[in-house]
């Protein structure tokens, strides 16, 4: 032990530490498990932030497939979900695109940090009767005419590809009198994301939370019951078990994203140079 300082004193200091550190992942999961997720958006007409230059090759392999179809940027902004899972916030950055003639927004939604790369893009139509149909290209799902929000894609990394699948099935809705809406505006957008997104978020991580909680749980719970029979929950080794394990157990998983998220970056850089 340390010189000078009683047992029960470090025994204490370990265990506020290990709390702690728990608590930082604990408590927002606890809360979205609760049904506390929150989701929030904002935006507005700045499109300064979309400049090529100003972005890495992930963005601009995206943003150039956008700008060749036609699509003009409109606005940029942020979706935000507050406990999501384990997590205390996850804040997207969101760049949006316009095409009057097509009736269609194009956007494009930065992963959250650590991962902090540009996946891809979607395609959306919002309509007069507060419906919306969106298309993705990392979502292999046909659409079903009868949801509020008919989601769809197909995994490409061709836009093009994409968007005549967006367009068909626009053409296909019209016929059953969906009529696009006339506010074709960056408000417009975030409003129906904040509606069916918000929706959808806060059942994702809720569940996340809950099965976060049980499956680190459980793990602490394995790792410290040995420890805790043999030499009792007063001794060092206990707290001391559980901070180590919680540490290693968050830097691992940071670091592994932020590994995938540069593998993404360098390769849709290697296929904007080709």
């Amino acid at each position: 032990m340390i010189p000078g300082i009683e047992k029960e004193t470090v025994v204490f200091i370990l265990w506020a530490l290990a709390i702690l550190v728990l608590a930082w992942t604990w408590i927002p999961a606890f809360i979205a498990s609760l049904g506390g997720v929150r989701f929030v958006t904002g935006g507005s007409n700045e499109t300064s932030r979309l400049e090529l230059s100003k972005n890495g090759p992930d963005f601009q392999f995206w943003a150039k497939q956008l700008l060749a179809l036609g699509y003009e940027p409109i606005g940029s902004g942020f979706l935000r979900v507050n406990f999501a899972g384990p997590h205390w916030a996850l804040i997207s950055a969101i760049a949006i695109y316009h095409n009057a003639s097509k009736n269609s927004y194009a956007y494009m939604e930065r992963a959250p940090a650590p991962y902090s790369f540009w996946p891809g893009a979607a395609f959306a139509t919002i309509f007069t009767d507060d419906t919306m149909l969106i298309s993705d290209n990392n979502r292999a799902v046909d659409p079903d005419p009868e949801d509020e929000c008919i989601r769809q894609g197909i995994v490409t990394l061709d836009l093009k590809q994409l968007e005549d699948f967006h367009q068909a099935t626009l053409e296909a809705l019209k016929k059953l009198k969906h009529r696009p809406e006339t506010d074709q505006s960056v408000e417009a957008l975030l409003a129906m994301l904040n509606r069916f997104d918000g929706r959808d978020a806060k059942r994702v991580h809720s569940r996340a939370g809950t099965q976060y909680l049980f499956a680190h749980v459980l793990i602490h719970v394995c790792v410290s019951l040995p420890t805790f029979v043999l030499l009792g929950f007063d001794h060092w080794a206990v707290p001391t078990s559980n901070l180590i394990l919680a540490i290693a157990m968050l830097t691992g998983e940071r670091a592994q994203k932020k590994q995938y998220a540069q593998q993404v970056r360098m390769a849709l850089g290697q296929k904007l140079r080709q």
